[in-house]
């Protein structure tokens, strides 16, 4: 999905900054910014990546 976003000046620097921190671009970090929030809130579940490989603690 693509979306398009109307932003304020303070809004365009916070993502301009966030985006030179995380060393992306500007799509990037707004999908990153948001994938965040969205998890932080509990409105999206982490992805775990778990291999074969991948150490665990305790029993199913």
């Amino acid at each position: 999905m693509k979306i398009t976003l109307t932003l304020s000046t303070m809004e365009r620097i916070a993502l301009r900054r966030f985006a030179n921190d995380i060393g992306a671009d500007l799509e990037t970090a707004a999908h990153t910014a948001l994938r965040d929030w969205l998890t932080l809130i509990g409105e999206l579940e982490e992805a775990y990546d778990l291999g074969e490989d991948t150490e665990t603690v305790g029993s199913a």
